[in-house]
């Protein structure tokens, strides 16, 4: 399965949200399996209830993490500004084990011992790229599994820079050459999926570019990160472990095999062993190759934390350059223009405003829009809407990645009332539209709050 997006500013965001997501999916699902026994992938489900007692849909330090990284390297980068600093890295791991920041419900829990150590001398005063232990026995796959906002920041980064942050990155936890070799193979590897490329291509590229970096430090005296690329380049083994080189593999095998992201899940926690590692690993490359949409729509709503994770994600797609900045719900919260109803009928009586589309993610008049259809939904509540007028049809739900927006509606509110019209036509059963349009007026009259909506809230929505 190929991904079914299109080039351009709404691809790329939702490849950028789709590794986030897509890695924090991959995590939940995994958290209920892991310590267990290989399985079939078929008999991997989203849901499930296992050994840590937490409730379904719930991410452990493998996405919390991922997290504190992501808000790091966002901060930087959405004002324009250096977004690489370890030090800020390492008090937003800190504040993950201490204060639960990060976290679904502030529940911190499944921490491995070489984050353990290097979190105790970031709290003790040691500079955080020094705090990862360097040992052998430090060569699990905890940096591995936090690195990914590494590559979606550094997307446009040289793959020198890449790299070389990305050894930085993972000595905040894991000192280890393996672990920091890994680390930058992976993120050269998204960055190539992020711009389209095929997971073999990309991989190709990921190990050229490091043992090119590497041959020309062992020309400098330095032997321990090409010696470390070979070990990587060839293991065999894939049984999900902790170990940083069989979870690299475990979890490239699984997508990289995989018909769709769903696949890719089911694989990575059908090895076995740290499952919720090997499935957010997996995850994040899945979710960068076919993207946000392609994640299951029970697996994304399904989620704890989302309210954690969303504002994260619209910082990460606010760092897309384009020639008008991603409107996201985040940064803008849905308007209702409220139209001026003094000298009308309906002077003194209810309102009606003008608003688009909640929940899009497009690009259209009024510029790309990546928008989080819950927050929408709760602004409108906030504003006191009783009911959303929307004209849009099914296809447009679909074309705008909102297709489920009938059924939250019905769960959550406001009152959802329909009337599709094909943009940028006139309605074609006038009689039902006066009926509806009546309905609307007979409403505002009783005081209710009307939002008209299209899909930009602009012929459709005027017309009404």
């Amino acid at each position: 399965m190929t991904p079914n997006h299109t080039n351009g500013t709404i691809a790329l965001a939702s490849r950028l949200a789709g590794a986030v997501w897509g890695h924090l999916v991959g995590d939940a699902v995994g958290v209920p399996y892991e310590f267990g026994p290989a399985r079939p992938a078929d008999s991997v489900a989203f849901g499930a209830t296992g050994t840590h007692g937490q409730p379904p849909g719930t991410w452990s330090d493998d996405g919390a993490l991922m997290l504190a990284l992501l808000d790091s390297l966002t901060v930087g980068a959405v004002a324009r500004q250096e977004p690489f600093d370890p030090e800020d890295q390492g008090r937003r791991a800190l504040a993950w084990y201490r204060t639960g920041a990060y976290a679904p419900g502030g529940k911190v829990f499944d921490i491995g011992n070489a984050t353990y150590e290097a979190l105790a001398r970031i709290g003790s005063g040691t500079a955080a790229v020094g705090a990862g232990p360097t040992g052998d026995h430090a060569c699990g796959n905890g940096s591995l599994m936090r690195i990914l906002p590494l590559a979606l920041v550094g997307r446009d980064w040289s793959p020198a820079l890449l790299i070389a942050r990305a050894h930085l990155a993972s000595r905040v936890t894991h000192g280890h050459p393996r672990c920091q070799v890994a680390c930058a193979v992976y993120c050269v590897a998204v960055a190539g999926l992020l711009t389209g490329m095929a997971p073999a291509g990309a991989l190709a590229w990921a190990f050229a570019e490091n043992e090119r970096l590497y041959h020309e430090e062992r020309d400098r005296g330095d032997e321990a990160h090409l010696a470390a690329l070979e070990e990587l380049r060839a293991w065999t083994a894939r049984g999900g472990s902790g170990y940083v080189v069989d979870a690299f593999w475990s979890a490239w095998d699984a997508f990289a095999g995989a018909a769709d992201y769903a696949d890719a899940i089911r694989r990575a926690v059908a090895y076995g062993a740290d499952t919720d590692t090997t499935a957010a690993i997996a995850g994040g490359l899945a979710g960068a190759y076919w993207g946000w949409e392609a994640i299951p729509l029970e697996w994304r709503r399904g989620m704890r934390g989302r309210e954690i994770a969303t504002p994260l994600v619209d910082g990460l797609v606010a760092t897309i350059a384009s020639p008008k900045r991603v409107g996201t719900s985040t940064a803008s919260p849905l308007r209702v223009d409220e139209l001026d109803l003094r000298g009308t009928p309906l002077d003194g009586s209810g309102r009606v405003g003008i608003t688009f589309l909640p929940g899009k993610k497009c690009d259209g008049f009024t510029g790309p829009h990546w928008r989080d259809l819950d927050l929408d939904l709760a602004r409108l509540r906030e504003l006191g809407v009783d009911a959303l007028f929307l004209l849009v049809e099914d296809s447009e739900l679909d074309d705008c990645l909102v297709p489920e927006l009938p059924a939250v509606m019905a769960a959550d509110g406001p009152e959802l009332i329909r009337f599709p019209i094909r943009d940028p036509r006139t309605p074609t059963d006038r009689a039902a539209y006066r009926a509806a349009v009546v309905d609307l007026f007979n409403r505002v009259r009783r005081g209710q709050v009307i939002a008209i909506a299209c899909r930009g809230g602009i012929d459709r929505s005027g017309m009404t």
